[in-house]
């Protein structure tokens, strides 16, 4: 595998070490092209290449960018940076920063998350050009590659602006261009993500082939059109992409919460491999507390107290180890940290559940009260809770944001980002956490790219 890149490289020195490796199904292998030559269709013009581009993507997704269950990624960085976990470590500054809200713009994590997001969204590029050039790709692959890749660029795209805020947009995989590439307004970018997913979903929508939830479809696609439009504020629109895909993905809720993490489950959307047979997920092997006290993190006081009484979320979803020291809670969505015969979990990206919540968020914005309640009480129904009835708009909305937190946390830093959109999160915050400042809503944009690229400039605010 890849190793970390060094955090002095630039976002164009990073497209321009990542533009000299061929993509395996797991690794880079060097390859030597010409040293005046912009590297991209070269390399990705077959299947078989182009197959294993996917896959390393996916794998990095898995292992070490910011969807990774480990804490390198944002579920676990988020989590403490938001109030959804609690810093347990003795050793661990760079975490401990975020935990507190002191984070420096030399932070390691904030440039792995930078760095992993960019590098991927290179390999995308690569993808996107050598599948247009290719001589040997039926039209149909060309589609299916072409809209996956889209996907995949807009997907990073929006995690790396809802972390920092504004951002350049990348979308060719000249370094040339890349190194002085200035940052654009979230607006811009909310415009060249939607245009990126809408040209997907026409292109997997013509080619759907029906393959596994390891790859993203159609209806991954909607799914996360839902999840942008939302945080744009579009409500109708949001509201037709998640019933979209909530009437017609044959995807369903999982009665029991205990199998809605397990492999089969009929409510996920898009999950991600493991890295071999019998492997299970990063999250119950970093999250899951075997020993106190733990050497990482573990659930919030603020995040337990929010589930109401009775929530059998607080149950399934929710560990607790306790000795002579103490007791401590964990996430317990993914249980099986050890190595099985089988695997039986994967980490999931979309699930089902998040857009029925979207189809109550986006209907209770339209006025559409008792469709609202119809959705959210279906979530509620699942965990225990009794149907909510006859409140008003204020009330419905403050009810589904309850609810995502208690359906969704520990989840892609869903948390925070519910907050940053809402414009609840200073107030939310400033309460919990006592270093809390409105500036923080952005992380700090890496000190090595503003010295490199001076058009990245100015920093973010705070920082």
């Amino acid at each position: 595998m890849m190793s970390n890149f060094n955090s002095k490289l630039s976002l164009g020195a990073i497209m321009l070490t990542v533009s000299l490796i061929l993509i395996s199904c797991e690794s880079y292998l060097d390859i030597d092209p010409p040293t005046n030559q912009i590297v991209g269709e070269v390399v990705f013009s077959d299947q078989a290449t182009i197959e294993a581009g996917f896959a390393h993507i996916y794998s990095q997704f898995r292992e070490s960018a910011f969807p990774a269950g480990n804490p390198t990624g944002m579920t676990y960085l988020m989590g403490m940076y938001a109030d959804e976990m609690e810093y347990a470590a003795t050793n661990d500054l760079e975490a401990k920063s975020f935990y507190d809200n002191s984070l420096l713009p030399s932070n390691n994590s904030v440039q792995n998350l930078w760095n992993t997001g960019y590098s991927l969204i290179y390999a995308a590029n690569r993808i996107l050009e050598g599948v247009e050039n290719s001589p040997s790709l039926t039209e149909m692959d060309k589609d299916r590659f072409i809209g996956e890749a889209l996907f995949v660029r807009a997907y990073i795209h929006f995690n790396l602006t809802n972390l920092f805020g504004a951002i350049p947009y990348i979308t060719t995989t000249d370094y040339r261009i890349n190194m002085k590439v200035s940052k654009m307004e979230t607006a811009i970018i909310n415009e060249s993500i939607v245009k990126d997913l809408m040209r997907s979903k026409e292109l997997i929508g013509i080619s759907e082939t029906g393959i596994s939830h390891f790859r993203p479809n159609r209806w991954v696609v909607s799914a996360f059109l839902s999840r942008v439009y939302l945080y744009q504020g579009d409500w109708q629109s949001a509201l037709d992409e998640a019933q979209n895909v909530v009437l017609d993905s044959g995807s369903d809720l999982e009665p029991n919460l205990d199998d809605v993490f397990l492999g089969n489950s009929q409510e996920t959307l898009w999950q991600l491999d493991t890295r071999s047979p019998g492997t299970n997920t990063n999250e119950a092997y970093h999250f899951v507390v075997l020993s106190g006290p733990p050497n990482k993190a573990t659930l919030s006081q603020s995040l337990l107290e929010s589930f109401e009484e009775g929530d059998k979320r607080s149950v399934s979803w929710v560990g607790a180890f306790s000795n002579e020291s103490g007791t401590w809670y964990f996430p317990n969505k993914y249980k099986l940290y050890l190595v099985t015969e089988t695997t039986e979990e994967y980490s999931i990206l979309f699930r089902l559940s998040e857009q029925y919540l979207i189809v109550a968020e986006a209907s209770a914005q339209l006025g559409q009260i008792d469709q609202a309640l119809g959705y959210l009480n279906e979530i509620r129904g699942r965990a225990g809770l009794q149907p909510l009835e006859g409140l008003e708009q204020e009330a419905v909305m403050e009810a589904i944001l309850k609810e995502r937190r208690a359906e969704l946390f520990m989840e892609q830093a869903h948390r925070f980002f519910d907050l940053k959109r809402t414009g609840l999160a200073d107030a939310v915050l400033s309460s919990e956490k006592p270093f809390w400042e409105e500036t923080d809503i952005h992380l700090p944009i890496p000190e090595s790219e503003l010295l490199i690229n001076p058009n990245l400039l100015p920093q973010n605010e705070g920082y």
